[in-house]
């Protein structure tokens, strides 16, 4: 049998911060996109949003549980300002 979940992985998943865990998870990948798009390596990115080359390995790799949002927003903000 197939059950339709909720738009939040996180919630079907039955986690107590399931919204703040999906807002990170769309930052993660949008920031994991950012870097792609601009062919950095964890190394540059790290230098382009002063983020650690560990913070950022272990983001992509799905660790942000306990990233705060304002850093993850502060991260994107510094790719996005970052020339092509």
């Amino acid at each position: 049998m197939i059950e339709e979940g909720s738009q939040n992985i996180y919630t079907d998943l039955g986690c107590a911060d399931a919204d703040a865990m999906q807002r990170k998870a769309k930052l993660v990948v949008r920031i994991g996109d950012a870097i792609s798009a601009r062919a950095l390596g964890l190394d540059q990115a790290s230098v382009v949003t002063g983020t650690e080359v560990y913070c950022l390995e272990a983001w992509l790799k799905g660790n942000f549980r306990h990233a705060d949002e304002a850093v993850l927003h502060a991260c994107l903000r510094h790719l996005d300002m970052h020339p092509h």
